[in-house]
């Protein structure tokens, strides 16, 4: 039989899924996963419609499940997945974690998808161990369990979220269930666009949503930053979409709903403020805006976007010194301004450079001269 070639192979795909889940298929996804997975044997393309039809499900609200007793995934994959359905299936446990009584009336949330995956650790280093941070505090040889909630709205992941806080703690069996909103992970920190390619690579891949979030919102580690593991380190990176990426005017449009890391474990604005805009407005009280006057106007620039004047995307937010405050990009200033403002300290430290330069060749050739006589 004639092989098909790979936009035959994607049309067929697009009308499976399309078949499937009443939508089209992402060509992106295709040519960064799909096409790939295709390549493999022909006994296991038989889950492709499964996945497909997941990666469908997913949505832009989702909660990462932490504090399962080890005891309920230490058997193997197909034990503990299904030990872990029958539990989230329980009388229960609907109950007590997704039952919400409002105005006397109780109403079942029930999420749009429940992922679940297992990975043993021994096959998978931590992120710590992939960035040379040292060895992980987890058991090598440990089975390990990701448990994704995916939700319709942001009401009800957070009122599933304040029932897992209020209710996780589970006394006589001295165990917590408490949830971590990963729904930024997958999120474009610009525009808040949903990354769905991003989002497959997030549930899929064999690695802890809490650590990942971590590293994501660590001011250290640069957008650039490698790791030798390609499937997770297109997800190490801060979610920037390709729009917002290229783009000075979308990055301009969306100043004021960028995230700050805020000292927590995930990127958001702090709890007391209702939104990015209330919160980066707060900031432009806090600090003065830079003085645009001595900057000439048609200054030429080394970059295309605001985001490759920064080290990293996280310092554009930081105001703080002691955070690289040189890179803030203060919300008053347009990104033409910032841009001008920033070429125009680059340019200082360039002349400044090139002038201690200078100096030394001369004091190095006055004392060669002296050493002479």
């Amino acid at each position: 039989m004639r092989l098909l070639n790979k936009n035959k192979m994607y049309l067929i795909i697009s009308q499976l899924c399309l078949a499937l889940t009443g939508a089209s298929f992402p060509e992106n996804v295709f040519e960064d996963i799909l096409f790939y997975l295709l390549q493999g044997q022909r006994k296991g393309r038989i889950t492709l419609g499964h996945k497909v039809k997941d990666f469908h499900k997913m949505t832009p609200f989702q909660l990462c499940l932490l504090g399962f007793p080890r005891k309920y995934y230490s058997n193997g994959e197909y034990h503990t997945l299904n030990k872990i359905k029958k539990i989230f299936n329980s009388e229960g446990f609907i109950k007590t974690f997704f039952t919400h009584t409002e105005a006397g009336e109780n109403h079942i949330i029930t999420p749009a998808h429940i992922s679940l995956k297992t990975w043993k650790g021994k096959d998978n280093p931590s992120l710590s161990e992939r960035w040379g941070l040292g060895p992980s505090t987890r058991e090598k040889n440990n089975v390990c369990l990701k448990i994704i909630l995916y939700f319709k709205s942001l009401k009800d992941m957070t009122t599933v979220d304040s029932l897992f806080r209020r209710n996780g703690f589970n006394e006589k069996k001295k165990y917590i269930l408490k949830t971590l909103d990963i729904s930024w992970l997958s999120n474009c920190v610009f525009c808040g666009d949903f990354m769905k390619n991003r989002s497959e690579r997030v549930r899929t891949s064999c690695t802890d949503p809490e650590d990942l979030s971590r590293y994501c919102n660590n001011v250290h580690y640069p957008i650039s930053g490698k790791t030798g593991y390609e499937w997770n380190s297109y997800i190490t990176g801060v979610p920037i979409c390709t729009c917002c990426r290229y783009s000075k005017e979308r990055q301009d449009e969306n100043r004021m709903n960028m995230l700050s890391q805020n000292g927590e474990n995930y990127a958001t604005p702090p709890s007391h403020f209702k939104n990015s805009q209330e919160y980066h407005r707060s900031i432009a009280r806090s600090y003065p805006k830079p003085d645009m006057s001595h900057i000439p106007k048609d200054i030429k620039l080394d970059w295309p976007t605001p985001l490759d004047y920064s080290l990293t995307y996280w310092n554009l937010t930081d105001p703080t010194e002691s955070s690289w405050g040189v890179w803030f990009w203060h919300p008053d200033l347009s990104a033409d301004e910032y841009m001008r403002y920033q070429q125009y300290k680059r340019n200082l430290a360039i002349e400044d450079a090139r002038s201690e330069m200078d100096n030394r060749d001369s004091t190095d050739s006055t004392d060669s001269w002296m050493d002479s006589e």
